[in-house]
């Protein structure tokens, strides 16, 4: 090997590391905003259940507890749901955003070997 290709391949697997380390930090990142989301979500569905707890202690018919509870199940339902779809679209958004600098990565490794062929 010549200095240039040394030169080359040190260069390109620089190139490698540094994009590895931007997808750490966009994952490291992502993953820091997703757990605030679940935290602010658990948070959430805490104060509502206590909500509903004190208002089930103030119940004066067996109908009013019912209707309290039927209304916090659709409630955590819809709630849980809303969630559930939050957090996929922002994972997928994650994984798209922190696989971006290694796809870009990879084309040039591509595109290099098509060169050299």
């Amino acid at each position: 090997m010549n200095d240039k290709h040394i030169n080359d391949l040190t260069a390109f697997s620089t190139a490698n590391l540094e994009a590895a380390t931007a997808s750490g930090k966009i994952w490291a990142a992502g993953v820091t905003d997703l757990s605030n989301q679940v935290a602010g979500s658990a948070r959430s569905t805490f104060e509502e259940t206590v909500a509903t707890f004190r208002a089930l202690a103030a119940v004066k018919s067996v109908r009013e507890a019912i209707d309290i509870q039927g209304s916090y199940g659709k409630a955590a339902f819809a709630n849980a749901m809303a969630m559930s779809k939050s957090l996929t679209d922002a994972s997928i958004k994650l994984t798209e955003q922190a696989m971006a600098p290694l796809s870009a990565r990879l084309a040039v490794a591509v595109e290099s070997l098509a060169k050299a062929a």
